[in-house]
């Protein structure tokens, strides 16, 4: 039986359509190719966690990587139409039908702590809303027990308040809230020079290997 629900939205990995911030330092194959490693770790690393139902919440296309990359006890399901804020609230609607706590996810930062998610599934047994900041100014994590749209009004999207003004709509509707510790997401150079030392240290480490990643680094010249 399972007590969870966990969204990850994801791309259909294709040159030119994915990571176009990365291209613009690497290629646009090299960034396709490195975001399909991100994607191979990260449902890699998510098959750890137990009695969790899964849905991929895709666009750019039918998913047929996706598909292939993901467990395959995943759902699959293109996503709605409209802002990031309708879309996030759409996927909401669709994970909460189900009755049970629901956290959604990006796939912009494949080395999440597998700890976070699970950390933020027991904070939703007292909270209404729980966010995951990332370093960018948006979030890399958000969690509901019920849906509601509001959390997602007024939110400027893809710019470094987002963060800010989801706090905003929550304390507007009047939600209790818990936030769980900052992470990054991977989207520019910037970004990809903290992943790269990560992918580093984990391997010097010999634990918790971001095996595809060190592979598609090597390849477009880490």
């Amino acid at each position: 039986m399972y007590h969870k629900q966990l969204g990850i939205f994801a791309r259909e990995p294709r040159a030119g359509e994915v990571k176009t911030r990365l291209a613009e330092a690497l290629s646009p194959a090299s960034a396709c190719e490195l975001y399909r490693a991100f994607l191979r770790d990260l449902f890699s690393r998510l098959r750890k966690l137990s009695k969790l139902n899964m849905a991929v919440f895709y666009a750019g296309g039918p998913p047929e990587q996706l598909r292939a990359l993901a467990p395959k006890h995943a759902s699959m399901v293109e996503q709605a139409d409209g802002t990031l804020g309708d879309r996030l609230a759409q996927s909401f609607c669709f994970l909460l039908d189900r009755g049970k706590p629901a956290v959604i996810i990006g796939s912009d930062s494949p080395d999440i702590p597998v700890q976070y998610i699970k950390r933020a599934f027991v904070k939703l047994k007292h909270k209404d809303v729980v966010l995951g900041p990332a370093a960018d100014g948006g979030y890399y994590l958000i969690g509901m027990r019920a849906p509601d749209a509001r959390v997602f009004e007024n939110v400027r999207w893809s710019e470094r308040t987002a963060f800010t003004d989801t706090l905003v709509a929550v304390e507007r509707a009047k939600l209790s809230l818990a936030t769980l510790p900052m992470w990054y997401d991977v989207d520019d150079e910037a970004s990809l020079h903290i992943l790269k030392s990560m992918v580093h240290a984990r391997k010097l480490a010999g634990r918790d290997r971001l095996r595809a990643i060190e592979s598609a680094l090597e390849k477009i010249g880490d």
